[in-house]
């Protein structure tokens, strides 16, 4: 794709070129950027045995590239991505000896969102609205001890949002949600991340939900 893209991203680059020499954002049929950017994710509906657990947010990241495709609508752009995302929560567990701290489970998805963007084009930068379908497949789990089995890999959602193009840079503010349940099913005396015993009851993980921002740098 970048074999084929980069000349046809320089020729369009070049046949806009004297008529947007006082553009500050950059304008072209297609781009290829790099992205990098922080997440603040909660879990949704988690319940350990019968108790409704508190779950405090967990600050993960996301780093990957990004395709820019103009759309023959005036002002419509959409962004597939290629991205590497790390999610993740806080929460209250209970150690062997019965004292309580502080557990973290955490997941990494290789996650491909199609952003779906509608801007305003200001000449010196572009305001955009922003709808994100994705699909992503978890590639790394925290604790390691937790089995793979009990976690649905793939994931699906969408996100809304919002950013601005200003010369070659992107910026992403969007909340996301992960739609369906993370874990498959736990039965009554399944193992909770972190602890060493069985709750008593069910154990009803929800998923993944927060905002995320990003920025890309297009060549």
């Amino acid at each position: 794709m970048l074999a084929v893209a980069g000349p046809v991203s320089a020729s369009a680059q070049d046949g806009k070129e004297d008529g947007n020499k006082d553009r500050s954002y950059a304008s072209s049929f297609f781009k290829v950027g790099v992205k990098g950017g922080i997440d603040f994710i909660s879990m949704s509906r988690f319940e350990l045995g019968y108790i409704s657990e508190s779950v405090s947010s967990h600050t993960g990241f996301t780093a990957g590239i990004a395709f820019s495709f103009d759309l023959p609508v005036r002002g419509m752009t959409i962004q597939p991505e290629l991205n590497y995302v790390s999610k993740g929560a806080m929460y209250r567990g209970k150690t062997s000896g019965g004292s309580r701290q502080d557990m973290q489970f955490r997941t990494d998805f290789i996650e491909v969102p199609v952003n779906l963007q509608w801007g305003l084009d200001l000449i010196l930068f572009r305001p955009y609205l922003m709808v994100s379908p994705y699909i992503g497949y978890a590639v790394h789990k925290e604790p390691g001890t937790l089995d793979w089995d009990s976690i649905n890999r793939f994931e699906y959602g969408v996100g809304i949002g919002g950013g601005i193009d200003f010369w070659r840079i992107q910026l992403q503010v969007k909340y996301n949600w992960n739609i369906g349940q993370l874990a498959r099913s736990i039965p009554d005396d399944g193992f909770v991340p972190g602890q060493s015993e069985s709750p008593s009851g069910p154990v009803r993980m929800g998923n993944y939900r927060g905002l995320e921002v990003n920025l890309v740098f297009f060549f």
